[in-house]
């Protein structure tokens, strides 16, 4: 009786000390894992270090309003908002923001603005004001001297009309008022000289995409 009773005991002592021996060796693979530089510290890749669009962030719905001489312009949209950096001259590279509105009409409208203050493609735009080479504030725009040439902050507005005709003005400005995870905020004020009158065109866009080229 206790010869049987012996051995009916043994199998089960076996398949409790195999379970024991299988989630020691799992832990040790779990740690040795978590240990590896891949988890440890992982890096970003290059993709990933320009723009965090993946980044999961709650906006407002992209908004583009419009007044053209205090009238509001209906049916604004954004059609595109490209961003790229360009080399100046040789060492100095500046940020570049072309961004395409169209109104209700299928009238175009061009802001584009040159940022010098910080050439790095991660860093977005700079919250800053970018004023027009022909505005009265043109002066207050940030500078970079080399020496030879002294370049400058800059902003201008391009208006097409449905039927081709069109007008550039750099009598304005454009403002940041905000960029980041891929998106901007900000507004914009020109003057046109169109024939023999003069419109005024003002607006603001929110969280526009930024297209990175």
């Amino acid at each position: 009786m206790k010869q049987q009773l012996s051995a009916s005991v043994h199998p089960v002592n076996s398949k409790k000390s195999r379970r024991v021996f299988l989630w020691f060796l799992l832990s040790l693979a779990l740690v040795a894992m978590l240990s590896l530089p891949s988890f440890s510290n992982p890096e970003l890749t290059a993709s990933s270090s320009i723009l965090p669009f993946s980044k999961s962030t709650s906006f407002e719905a992209t908004t583009i309003n419009c007044k053209i001489n205090n009238t509001i312009a209906k049916g604004f949209s954004s059609k595109e908002a490209s961003f790229f950096k360009m080399e100046q001259s040789e060492g100095v590279f500046a940020k570049v923001l072309n961004m395409s509105l169209e109104d209700g009409d299928g009238n175009l409208f061009a802001l584009s603005l040159t940022d010098l203050e910080n050439a790095k493609m991660d860093s977005c735009l700079t919250s800053n004001i970018f004023y027009g080479n022909e505005h009265d504030n043109s002066d207050l725009n940030f500078s970079n001297d080399i020496g030879t040439t002294n370049f400058t902050n800059n902003s201008s507005l391009i208006f097409e009309k449905n039927d081709g005709v069109s007008f550039i003005s750099r009598d304005g400005w454009i403002k940041i008022n905000r960029c980041e995870n891929g998106r901007i905020s900000g507004s914009f004020n020109f003057k046109m000289e169109e024939e023999k009158s003069t419109k005024v065109l003002e607006g603001d866009f929110v969280n526009v995409l930024l297209n990175v080229e």
